[in-house]
């Protein structure tokens, strides 16, 4: 089959369009589809750049879990067949498969996949799975959302586009910080109440909530600014509710190394005090690559309109290394496709 195989750590460049790759071996349990599109993730990026570190990265290796295909092969008893259209976030980032989804098949967990709605396309579909399930995984804390305030940072990122949807289709009121760019997308587009662009403001100025959920997906200063602008608990009230995505923010003021470290010190600190009662609700989320978590329930919104990827550029299998350097470029708006096969 043809791959973009990771050769080694670096650049854009050490990924290879390969012919004749070795195709997976689908094993009971799985899913064998064949790919139209996937999409690239920050995880990709941090793979294949070495912020991951090499000890726990498979090379070579297919990188990507977000896939939309068609069903090639399921178990007897399966809820799909063959000829099926889907799409999934096989977790490939997870457990350090050598196949990932940049490829002409891939095999995972069926309960991975889902069928994708009337109407969406391939490339639309391959926009979704990470992303949406991350966002819905960062919100569920406090769900139901209905009539309560969330503040989504980097909205006009993968995530944070999906964050905001998600929260407006369940009845929440949605602040969202971005660029001086991407104001009118955030509001007009994905509907957010209120953007606050990070280079005039401070959002804890200008949008002091208090919030019910706070989803950052930066760190760095905005974690401690932000942890104080949740409600308060009280009789009854569980109070706000912060979620670490891992994020970066440290990084750039004191590099990978202590930056990571940091970051990781600060999401224990804020676990270990929620967990005692000592400090505001806090959870670092770990993605779960289960389509009950989060895909089947977006799957159901795009179905009715409510939720829609923003997608940033599709381009084909061949251009990966481009791919992987406008995600590394930090500016994107919405998810970067690979298309891999007209199916």
């Amino acid at each position: 089959m043809k791959a973009a195989v990771l050769t080694a750590q670096g650049p854009p460049s050490v990924l290879q369009i390969q012919q004749g790759y070795p195709p997976p071996q689908r094993r009971p349990g799985e899913v064998l589809v064949r790919v139209a599109a996937a999409s690239v993730n920050p995880v990709d990026v941090k793979t294949r750049s070495g912020v991951v570190p090499r000890l726990v990265t498979a090379i070579p290796r297919i990188l990507g879990s977000d896939v939309a295909g068609v069903v090639e092969a399921a178990d007897e008893g399966s809820p799909f067949r063959k000829g099926d259209r889907v799409f999934g976030c096989t977790g490939q980032h997870i457990f350090n498969s050598r196949y990932g989804t940049y490829a002409e098949l891939v095999s995972a967990s069926e309960d991975a996949f889902e069928k994708i709605p009337d109407g969406v396309g391939y490339e639309e579909a391959a926009a979704v799975p990470l992303a949406a399930m991350t966002a819905w995984q960062a919100l569920e804390a406090r769900m139901p959302l209905e009539g309560k305030a969330v503040l989504v940072h980097a909205g006009s990122g993968g995530v944070g586009t999906f964050a905001i949807q998600i929260a407006k289709a369940l009845g929440a009121r949605v602040t969202a910080t971005c660029g001086p760019s991407n104001v009118a997308l955030v509001t007009q587009t994905l509907g957010a109440d209120v953007a606050v662009d990070y280079t005039k403001d401070r959002f804890d100025d200008v949008a002091p909530g208090p919030y019910d959920v706070i989803v950052d997906l930066i760190g760095g200063d905005y974690e401690t600014r932000g942890v104080k602008l949740l409600k308060r608990r009280g009789k009854g009230e569980p109070g706000g509710h912060y979620t670490n995505l891992l994020t970066h923010g440290w990084n750039k003021k004191y590099g990978p190394g202590l930056g990571g470290a940091i970051t990781l010190l600060s999401a224990a600190r804020g676990t270990l005090l929620s967990a005692l009662g000592l400090g505001p609700s806090y959870e670092l989320v770990t993605i779960q690559a289960k389509a009950s978590r989060g895909l089947q329930q977006v799957a159901a919104l795009m179905a009715e309109g409510k939720v829609k990827p923003l997608i940033d550029r599709v381009l084909p299998l061949e251009q990966v290394a481009e791919a992987h350097a406008h995600s590394e470029g930090g500016h994107a708006r919405g998810k970067i496709v690979l298309r891999v096969a007209e199916l």
